[in-house]
């Protein structure tokens, strides 16, 4: 089987070194530091219905 190049670079061996941050609160939900990443949806579709995602 003959590997198909999609342009894609490979992971690099050492990633960049995370800058440190302090953990505040916007509201009910924790930014910077050791907390999660959110994510904040633009939309009002269920965003597994592509189609009315687009439209």
């Amino acid at each position: 089987m003959t590997a198909i190049s999609l342009g894609i670079p490979s992971v690099p061996i050492k990633l960049a070194d995370r800058r440190v941050s302090r953990r505040i609160q916007v509201g009910s939900v924790a930014v910077g530091g050791d907390a999660p990443v959110s994510v904040q949806s633009m939309t009002t579709t269920v965003t597994a219905d592509v189609g009315a995602t687009l439209q």
